[in-house]
């Protein structure tokens, strides 16, 4: 009942933004605002609730169903604040001018973004259009009352994202429990779902909590096209991939599969949706609720106080690198400045 309504005001907006023309914005930006003018507007410093869908309008889509880029029904509506310092500038000068129960949309040229030097989807195409649909639910005039609100949709979906994923976590063990029979695949299932098949045993030491280790590994959808790796130049990182099991960042299938490998490893994940990128999936490669192959290979185990060494190790190469990055970059505009014309007096 509650998508129905939101069905609804979306149809409603898009049959009211047919009436009106877009204004344009700064930054390459068109808008509508569908307001009835009622209610007080927003003011800087104020709180607001707000509801979101983005999609991507144009050449370079092979799917219609794949133009929903974000979508709050997903993960929740957001509660953002009304700051000039902090919003774009070019944002703000748009929801500056919006009441409780408004609509926007909001329409953004993909090679302005470009411009901006951006990084972009490489699905998105020049001469395509980001369009994001926003509908003001709330406005709150104090940080108490948006804290208060934020509370509760936390509250919400959290009962909401445990009931859904136990639901999808059973269709998504049939997918893969029929997939692996049909093709006669023999794989292992953890104690929350991932199928773990072992392509050739390790004979080093045991992954456990308390060690880290290092990883090759390819990640691909079920139709067998790869998403990422650190195997293939292509993707362009063939450094190993690092994990705490201590404290992991990343996904709950694979510490699930890693605690059944040893070092010299190398298996294979099928990991249900639930333990992967959930309902949000990482569009446009990870698409929501899909399940995923993994092909691993345990490359090093050591203990934690190596690891935590070599994350160390890590952290400063990284930083060193960006302060030789921003050297090269202040160096830059100093050549360029030089080679401006001087004033006349």
């Amino acid at each position: 009942m509650k998508q129905f309504f939101y069905l609804l005001a979306v149809s409603t907006v898009l049959l009211a933004s047919c009436t009106q023309a877009f204004k344009k914005s700064d930054k390459g930006m068109q808008y509508k605002l569908i307001s009835d003018g009622k209610g007080k507007v927003i003011q800087n410093g104020n709180f607001f609730e707000i509801q979101y869908e983005q999609t991507y309008e144009g050449a370079g889509l092979t799917n219609k169903k794949d133009s929903s880029l974000l979508d709050s029904r997903k993960f929740g509506n957001q509660i953002a604040t009304m700051d000039s310092a902090g919003m774009p500038p070019a944002y703000y000068k748009i929801f500056s001018q919006v009441r409780k129960g408004d609509s926007i949309i909001v329409k953004q040229l993909v090679d302005s973004i470009m411009k901006e030097g951006s990084q972009t989807p490489p699905f998105m195409k020049k001469g395509g259009n980001l369009v994001a649909y926003y509908k003001i639910v709330n406005i709150f005039t104090s940080k108490e009352a948006a804290d208060s609100a934020y509370k509760v949709q936390m509250e919400q979906k959290k009962v909401k994202d445990s009931i859904n994923s136990i639901g999808q976590l059973k269709k998504d063990d049939k997918t893969i429990s029929d997939y692996l029979a049909a093709k006669n695949i023999k794989a292992t299932k953890t104690e929350k779902g991932t199928y773990v098949e072992i392509l050739q045993e390790g004979t080093g030491v045991k992954v456990t909590d308390s060690v880290g280790v290092k990883m090759k590994y390819t990640g691909k959808s079920f139709d067998g096209k790869a998403f990422d790796s650190n195997v293939d130049s292509q993707f362009n990182h063939m450094e190993l991939l690092p994990v705490n099991m201590w404290a992991p960042r990343v996904i709950p299938g694979w510490v699930e599969g890693l605690r059944m490998l040893s070092k010299g490893t190398k298996a294979r994940f099928y990991i249900p949706s639930s333990l992967g990128y959930g309902s949000q999936g990482q569009m446009p490669a990870i698409k929501p609720d899909e399940n995923l192959i993994f092909d691993v290979e345990v490359v090093e185990v050591t203990d934690k106080k190596t690891a935590m060494a070599d994350e160390m190790a890590m952290q400063q190469k990284m930083m060193q690198q960006q302060q030789a990055m921003q050297q090269m970059q202040q160096k830059m505009k100093g050549a360029q400045g030089q080679g401006q014309p001087q004033p006349q007096h």
